[in-house]
């Protein structure tokens, strides 16, 4: 059984977006185990930074995280490496106790910019995510539910 192997890409300027970060995380690799994978492996990349490809490549998912309190990290958001081969997407803003009524309207422009990039939409997992454990890990279990047959294929 292959293991899940994702990228993740953090706005790190963004203490809301490196917060929801890191519960998505926990709640994947706590997942991954409970769904009977030995392990679990992600290769965290700065949002703002050249990607290494290199690093990444035998990901079949990779998640966005960008705050809603630096909205500019939108602009970083690109299908990564080849969009021949299907990978699963996760476009997450991360959003304090009280979001702005903006906040969906940037969730709408980073799953746009994949679609313009390629990226089929059925291939996107959008969120709003509060840096609170029970909904980022609901978001990590979705997020491996839908990853599993691209492991399997």
């Amino acid at each position: 059984m292959l293991e899940p192997r994702l990228g993740i890409f953090v706005d790190y300027e963004s203490p809301l977006a490196r917060g929801v970060a890191e519960r998505i995380w926990s709640g994947l690799s706590a997942a991954a185990l409970d769904s009977g994978y030995t392990r679990a492996t992600a290769f965290w990349e700065s949002l703002r930074t050249t990607r290494s490809l290199e690093r990444l490549e035998g990901s079949r998912a990779y998640v966005f995280v960008v705050g809603q309190d630096h909205p500019d990290a939108i602009d970083a958001i690109a299908p990564v490496g080849s969009i021949e081969v299907s990978h699963l997407y996760g476009v997450v803003v991360a959003v304090p106790d009280r979001p702005s009524p903006l906040s969906g309207s940037l969730l709408y422009q980073g799953v746009e910019r994949l679609k313009d990039g390629g990226i089929k939409a059925g291939l996107v997992e959008p969120a709003l995510l509060h840096a609170l454990p029970k909904e980022c890990e609901s978001y990590a279990r979705r997020l491996l539910e839908r990853l599993t047959p691209l492991l399997e294929a």
